[in-house]
């Protein structure tokens, strides 16, 4: 696992958009594995302005998003309609080539992962009590695409996208651990204070199933983006 500090969420957002477009060069049938939250932003900003200057082409591009809720009040909190406000809409990607994991399609989800070629690049943020997806603290580490009860406090985070509390879904469908550790190459976002405790628990370096991103510790290949702000608050 490697750290990578950097001084601003820009400059993450930089680094791994420079990672990815380098890899869709390389590979233009890229299989990317794909986040949602304010922590991936900066990166698909950077990805659509690549785009925009004739950089990358997403048309061969396929997709496998993490995670989305299940029965959310309204379309604009979906984490399809995000995708496509914050990324599809913007590049050439086929959206034909866009998946969701959703109640129809759980059991089959990691098997069209496979099916597909797996995931070259993996984009992750992660919770204040270190959940990944929205695989919670003592998810069974070797878990796969599942219906996943929020926690309180995940639910807490997420309220600022709805009109209350009340309005947050209480489930989701979410990557099991394992399907997330299949990915050739993981990177991780951590931009935020609040995840000064989650940050702490993986640079330990030790598995834990309270803190469910420390699964990636054993993976071979994770790049841990983080702001300077944050790692000398974790240090």
């Amino acid at each position: 696992m490697k750290f990578v500090v950097c001084k601003t969420p820009e400059e993450i957002g930089e680094k791994i958009a420079k990672e990815m477009i380098e890899l869709i060069q390389d590979k233009p049938n890229a299989i990317l594995g794909l986040a949602t939250g304010s922590s991936p932003i900066p990166t698909y900003k950077n990805l659509i302005a690549a785009y925009a200057k004739g950089e990358a082409s997403f048309k061969e591009v396929s997709s496998f998003n993490l995670d989305e809720y299940i029965n959310p009040p309204f379309e604009e909190a979906t984490y399809r309609y995000f995708m496509k406000d914050n990324l599809f809409s913007h590049v050439d990607i086929d959206l034909k080539n866009t998946h969701f994991p959703s109640k129809e399609n759980m059991k089959e989800y990691d098997e069209e992962i496979v099916k597909a070629g797996g995931v070259d690049f993996q984009i992750l943020g992660i919770g204040r009590d270190g959940h990944i997806g929205f695989n919670e603290p003592n998810t069974p580490f070797d878990s796969k695409t599942h219906i996943a009860e929020l926690d309180e406090s995940t639910r807490a985070a997420n309220a600022r996208f709805f009109h209350s509390l009340e309005e947050t879904p209480t489930e989701a469908i979410t990557m099991g651990l394992s399907t997330i550790m299949q990915a050739r190459h993981i990177v991780m976002i951590v931009s935020d204070l609040s995840k000064v405790d989650a940050l702490k628990a993986l640079l330990k370096g030790e598995e834990d199933l309270m803190w469910p991103a420390t699964v990636l510790v054993n993976h071979p290949s994770v790049e841990v983006f983080v702001t300077k702000e944050v790692f000398d608050t974790a240090k």
